[in-house]
């Protein structure tokens, strides 16, 4: 499974990846921030797009709504704090397949890439 990582703390994104690896994903690209996402996701091919929803330039769901234009097959994780029954309903709608509430554990992580 190739997994693209989208989080702006870098010690998180660290933590995902490694997660990932250790569940025996391949982690393909990261990004910290909406452009650098929208950059390498142009030329990346991913099976799951694990996506921060507060980001420092844009938010995670402008991120998801112009990912979901180009790559409509990709499944998609919002990994989130936030808990807001309107913003969830925002996000299924766009596309995303499953929300992810931080902190999370690594079997929440893999109860996630197993559903997609």
């Amino acid at each position: 499974m190739k997994v693209f990582i989208v989080e702006d703390n870098s010690l998180t994104r660290f933590t995902i990846k490694v997660a990932v690896e250790k569940l025996g994903g391949d982690v393909v690209g990261e990004a910290e921030n909406f452009a650098e996402a929208m950059s390498k996701l142009k030329s990346a091919f991913v099976d799951v797009l694990l996506l921060d929803i507060i980001l420092p330039d844009k938010s995670g769901l402008e991120v998801l709504k112009e990912f979901k234009k180009v790559n409509s097959t990709t499944k998609v994780i919002v990994i989130t704090a936030l808990e807001q029954d309107s913003l969830d309903e925002e996000l299924m709608r766009e596309g995303a397949e499953h929300i992810l509430r931080k902190p999370f554990s690594v079997d929440e992580l893999a109860k996630a890439l197993n559903k997609v």
